[in-house]
């Protein structure tokens, strides 16, 4: 049992690291669009709430449930 509570914990590690890798990738990418006068402020805030931190955001709280017990 403590073996199967250590791959969920490093899954989980992986996962976070994974979000918030792509959310500071979302950022840096939005703030370069909008520097290079592609995106305007609100645009590239807008993308980057709605492509950096919704879906990885969506994602972490889904693997917060536990599955129903029988």
């Amino acid at each position: 049992m403590r073996d199967a509570s250590g791959k969920l914990w490093r899954a989980q590690s992986w996962a976070l690291a994974l979000t918030v890798g792509w959310m500071l990738l979302a950022q840096v990418g939005c703030g370069l669009l909008w520097d290079a006068g592609v995106l305007t402020r609100q645009a590239a805030l807008l993308h980057w709430l709605a492509i950096g931190v919704l879906p990885p955001g969506l994602a972490m709280w889904g693997m917060g449930r536990t599955a129903p017990q029988r």
